[in-house]
């Protein structure tokens, strides 16, 4: 697909990241697969970005005008969960 990532950070449980990243359906389209989620543009520049839940954190998998996104995503990981890491996979 694209870049290969992945965002490590501590959470509880699995639930904890499944609603954060359920947060987001108000400005992307969310397909929601409960432990895998993917996140394509509403309007404007085209993106796709999925996002598996892992016992580390996140693995995400990203394509085409996501920068915008990214930065909002990260931002809101860095809220609700504390540092993160991110690492090519």
């Amino acid at each position: 697909m694209g870049l290969r990532q992945q965002f490590g950070f501590k959470y509880s449980a699995a639930s904890e990241v499944q609603e954060f990243l359920r947060t987001f359906s108000h400005t992307v389209i969310v397909e929601d697969r409960d432990d895998f989620f993917v996140f394509t543009q509403k309007d404007g520049p085209r993106f796709s970005l999925d996002c598996g839940i892992v016992p580390t954190g996140l693995l995400s998998e990203r394509s085409g005008e996501y920068f915008e996104f990214l930065g909002q995503f990260v931002e809101g990981l860095t809220g609700r969960f504390g540092p993160v890491e991110m690492e090519d996979a």
